[in-house]
């Protein structure tokens, strides 16, 4: 059974350490499990009055997205909540109404984050984000990576012990969720 995890990083920062550490999770990904990180960058600001057409920024991140049986979101914690970019990404997904790229989606939520904290509150205002668009989050494991810079080498992250098994785990689980998804048969 073949899937696919698409990775977004809820930083738009060209070194953002939130995507430093996709790109290091994606190395722990199986070999049979595709993996995509998507740039949406390009998407502008979400504005209803111009939602109709869908721009062409919008329809390549939403059509990334849909690609997945899997998302895998990285946030920094700005204000005790998520980056603005990454809820305005959110909202262009679940656009135009009745056309939700997320629905029924499978998604895991991590971050890094210099200090203690390891974005504790952003990624619990996500998980309530997602699950409002019908996402599927597992309740754990969490990866909440603090003090980011010391789990770091040569700008890469090196994550070991607890933190690794962490990864490993989340990503165990996000697949056997996927998987059973595939495998799930609905009637009406």
């Amino acid at each position: 059974m073949s899937l696919k995890i698409v990775g977004i990083s809820g930083s738009h920062r060209q070194e953002s350490i939130n995507k430093k550490l996709l790109d290091f999770v994606s190395e722990q990904i199986p070999s049979h499990v595709e993996y995509e990180y998507v740039d949406y960058s390009d998407v502008p600001l979400f504005n209803q009055d111009e939602e109709e057409p869908v721009p062409e920024s919008v329809k390549a991140f939403k059509q990334k997205v849909e690609s997945a049986d899997i998302l895998l979101f990285s946030t920094p914690e700005y204000n005790g909540s998520i980056p603005g970019v990454l809820k305005n990404g959110i909202d262009w997904l679940s656009r135009p109404a009745g056309q939700s790229s997320l629905k029924g989606k499978v998604a895991g939520v991590m971050g890094a984050a210099p200090g203690q904290g390891g974005t504790l509150k952003a990624q619990l205002h996500l998980r309530e984000v997602l699950s409002h668009m019908d996402v599927d989050v597992p309740g754990q494991p969490r990866l909440m990576c603090s003090f980011a810079g010391d789990k770091m080498k040569d700008g890469r992250f090196n994550l070991e012990g607890k933190d690794l098994e962490t990864t490993q785990n989340l990503i165990k689980r996000l697949i056997e969720m996927a998987e059973a998804y595939k495998k799930e048969t609905v009637s009406v």
